[in-house]
């Protein structure tokens, strides 16, 4: 086995997932794709079948972390690697297996690849660890945050050159079995938005190595839920209380040491 694709639904039908789903069987590195259906309601899986696949049926809904964390307990001793992929996710043959040899060879823990939307404009996937108010200001007052984004959204980065980033996104995201095994996967205190966050930091924090790959890519359709729908926001307000509650308000010495190491080796884009 090469790697194993864990995808995380709540209440998606199969219309939503289908080019996902289709993209990752159609893989030659991607062995086993296993859908974690929170809280049981994605009856349509009743009926569905493909020699890749396999179900775990979660009665309750404790989160996206919480539900891919059942897929490393129960696969990480399958395979060298595990993909985490948003069910939103679009991409060429190939491109999967493009991120894994560049994991492979590498020797990368955890990585993502060039992230993009779907008119072609770049996702900046890669970011800073985020003090209290840069996320205060970027969800509401995204119009006056433009010099904060930039920066914090590395936005000067060469990203036709792998670098280092302490915060990746957890849309498609490929981790190792050594990594998992240290760190345990996701905090299931966070049960939307910011665990990804979470787990970046905590892997960078480690030995393993923590990159960005610009020989692969994918489209995200991203569908930024936090700023139309109040629930979605609350979870998002929540999220960054637990966030900087285990990790420091005013004062966190490891993120300015994690963005430091960041800034200091980022290839930077030509004017």
């Amino acid at each position: 086995m090469k790697i194993i694709a864990s995808l995380v639904l709540y209440k998606h039908q199969y219309q939503d997932i289908k080019q996902t789903l289709t993209a990752l069987f159609g893989e030659l590195s991607v062995t086993k794709v296993v859908i974690v259906d929170n809280g049981a309601h994605c009856d349509w899986l009743d009926d569905f079948s493909h020699e890749k696949l396999d179900v775990i049926r979660l009665p309750e809904n404790k989160g996206f972390g919480a539900g891919h964390n059942q897929v490393f307990e129960r696969y990480s001793h399958a395979a060298p690697f595990i993909l985490i992929c948003n069910p939103d996710i679009a991409f060429a043959r190939g491109e999967i297996d493009k991120l894994y040899q560049f994991s492979l060879n590498g020797g990368v823990g955890l990585s993502i690849p060039k992230v993009v939307y779907p008119d072609g404009s770049l996702q900046h996937g890669c970011k800073l660890l985020p003090a209290p108010y840069q996320l205060f200001m970027r969800r509401f007052f995204a119009n006056s945050a433009g010099s904060l984004n930039h920066d914090y959204e590395l936005r000067l980065a060469d990203y036709s050159k792998p670098f280092f980033a302490p915060s990746l996104s957890g849309c498609f995201m490929l981790i190792s079995r050594e990594v998992l095994r240290d760190v345990q996967g996701f905090d299931p205190r966070f049960f939307m938005y910011l665990e990804d966050v979470d787990l970046s930091r905590r892997v960078s924090s480690t030995e393993h190595r923590v990159c960005y790959c610009p020989d692969s890519l994918v489209v995200h359709e991203s569908q930024r839920r936090s700023y139309v729908d109040l629930r979605f926001m609350l979870y998002h307000i929540v999220s960054a209380i637990r966030y900087f509650n285990k990790w420091g308000w005013l004062f966190d010495r490891q993120r300015k040491r994690l963005n430091r190491r960041c800034l200091e080796k980022l290839p930077l884009a030509a004017d």
